[in-house]
Protein backbone atom coordinates (compact mmCIF):
# COMPACT_ATOMS: atom_id res chain seq x y z
CA UNK A 1 0.00 0.00 0.00
CA UNK A 2 1.26 3.43 -0.76
CA UNK A 3 2.10 5.92 1.96
CA UNK A 4 -0.74 8.13 0.74
CA UNK A 5 -3.39 5.45 1.39
CA UNK A 6 -1.95 4.59 4.81
CA UNK A 7 -2.04 8.19 6.01
CA UNK A 8 -5.52 8.70 4.57
CA UNK A 9 -6.88 5.64 6.48
CA UNK A 10 -5.25 6.78 9.74
CA UNK A 11 -6.79 10.24 9.41
CA UNK A 12 -10.24 8.78 8.76
CA UNK A 13 -10.06 6.59 11.85
CA UNK A 14 -9.15 9.53 14.03
CA UNK A 15 -11.97 11.64 12.69
CA UNK A 16 -14.61 8.93 13.17
CA UNK A 17 -14.25 8.83 16.95
CA UNK A 18 -17.44 10.03 18.59
CA UNK A 19 -17.40 10.62 22.37
CA UNK A 20 -20.26 9.05 24.28
CA UNK A 21 -20.59 12.00 26.62
CA UNK A 22 -19.26 15.37 25.60
CA UNK A 23 -19.25 16.76 29.15
CA UNK A 24 -17.73 13.67 30.77
CA UNK A 25 -15.75 14.49 33.89
CA UNK A 26 -13.31 12.12 35.52
CA UNK A 27 -13.72 12.11 39.27
CA UNK A 28 -10.91 11.13 41.56
CA UNK A 29 -12.48 9.01 44.26
CA UNK A 30 -10.28 8.39 47.25
CA UNK A 31 -12.43 5.67 48.80
CA UNK A 32 -14.72 3.90 46.37
CA UNK A 33 -16.21 1.77 49.17
CA UNK A 34 -17.62 4.86 50.88
CA UNK A 35 -19.04 6.12 47.59
CA UNK A 36 -20.64 2.74 46.88
CA UNK A 37 -22.10 2.53 50.39
CA UNK A 38 -23.48 6.06 50.09
CA UNK A 39 -25.13 5.12 46.79
CA UNK A 40 -26.57 1.89 48.27
CA UNK A 41 -27.96 3.89 51.21
CA UNK A 42 -29.51 6.41 48.80
CA UNK A 43 -31.15 3.57 46.81
CA UNK A 44 -32.44 1.90 49.99
CA UNK A 45 -33.94 5.16 51.29
CA UNK A 46 -35.64 5.83 47.97
CA UNK A 47 -36.98 2.25 47.82
CA UNK A 48 -38.37 2.58 51.36
CA UNK A 49 -40.22 5.77 50.39
CA UNK A 50 -41.61 4.16 47.24
CA UNK A 51 -42.78 1.08 49.12
CA UNK A 52 -44.41 3.15 51.87
CA UNK A 53 -46.50 4.76 49.13
CA UNK A 54 -47.19 1.34 47.60
CA UNK A 55 -48.30 0.04 50.99
CA UNK A 56 -50.76 2.94 51.34
CA UNK A 57 -51.97 2.23 47.81
CA UNK A 58 -52.40 -1.50 48.58
CA UNK A 59 -54.37 -0.73 51.74
CA UNK A 60 -56.79 1.43 49.75
CA UNK A 61 -57.38 -1.09 46.96
CA UNK A 62 -60.66 -2.94 46.79
CA UNK A 63 -59.02 -6.32 46.18
CA UNK A 64 -57.01 -8.35 48.66
CA UNK A 65 -53.56 -7.21 49.73
CA UNK A 66 -52.04 -10.46 48.55
CA UNK A 67 -53.22 -9.82 44.98
CA UNK A 68 -51.85 -6.27 45.05
CA UNK A 69 -48.46 -7.37 46.36
CA UNK A 70 -48.32 -10.24 43.87
CA UNK A 71 -48.82 -7.73 41.04
CA UNK A 72 -46.16 -5.41 42.44
CA UNK A 73 -43.71 -8.31 42.84
CA UNK A 74 -44.53 -9.58 39.34
CA UNK A 75 -43.83 -6.21 37.70
CA UNK A 76 -40.66 -5.68 39.76
CA UNK A 77 -39.29 -9.08 38.71
CA UNK A 78 -40.36 -8.56 35.12
CA UNK A 79 -38.59 -5.20 34.98
CA UNK A 80 -35.48 -6.72 36.57
CA UNK A 81 -35.28 -9.68 34.19
CA UNK A 82 -35.57 -7.35 31.20
CA UNK A 83 -33.08 -4.81 32.57
CA UNK A 84 -30.17 -6.98 33.70
CA UNK A 85 -28.45 -10.09 32.32
CA UNK A 86 -30.28 -13.32 33.14
CA UNK A 87 -27.40 -14.70 35.20
CA UNK A 88 -27.46 -11.62 37.44
CA UNK A 89 -31.25 -11.82 37.71
CA UNK A 90 -31.13 -15.48 38.71
CA UNK A 91 -28.46 -14.87 41.35
CA UNK A 92 -30.30 -11.82 42.72
CA UNK A 93 -33.67 -13.57 42.71
CA UNK A 94 -32.43 -16.67 44.53
CA UNK A 95 -30.27 -14.66 46.94
CA UNK A 96 -32.97 -12.17 47.86
CA UNK A 97 -35.59 -14.90 48.30
CA UNK A 98 -33.28 -16.84 50.62
CA UNK A 99 -32.33 -13.71 52.59
CA UNK A 100 -35.93 -12.55 53.00
CA UNK A 101 -37.06 -16.01 54.09
CA UNK A 102 -34.26 -16.24 56.65
CA UNK A 103 -35.05 -12.75 58.00
CA UNK A 104 -38.75 -13.66 58.27
CA UNK A 105 -37.94 -16.92 60.05
CA UNK A 106 -35.58 -15.16 62.46
CA UNK A 107 -38.16 -12.43 63.21
CA UNK A 108 -40.85 -14.98 64.00
CA UNK A 109 -38.57 -17.18 66.10
CA UNK A 110 -37.51 -14.17 68.20
CA UNK A 111 -40.96 -12.62 68.62
CA UNK A 112 -43.19 -15.71 68.60
CA UNK A 113 -41.20 -18.67 69.95
CA UNK A 114 -44.42 -20.50 70.86
CA UNK A 115 -45.11 -21.07 67.15
CA UNK A 116 -42.03 -23.24 66.72
CA UNK A 117 -41.96 -26.89 67.67
CA UNK A 118 -38.72 -28.67 68.40
CA UNK A 119 -37.95 -31.31 65.84
CA UNK A 120 -37.00 -34.46 67.73
CA UNK A 121 -35.91 -37.23 65.41
CA UNK A 122 -35.44 -39.62 68.32
CA UNK A 123 -38.81 -41.29 67.94
CA UNK A 124 -38.67 -44.75 69.38
CA UNK A 125 -41.29 -47.13 70.63
CA UNK A 126 -41.05 -47.87 74.31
Amino acid sequence: MSDYKKTKKNKEKRNNIVPFKKDLQVLNVDNSIDVKQAEVDRINNHAREVFKKLEEFADNCKISNSEVWYSILFFAKQRAIHSIPYANFKINDEGSTKEITENFKEFYSENFPELFVENNNNRTLN
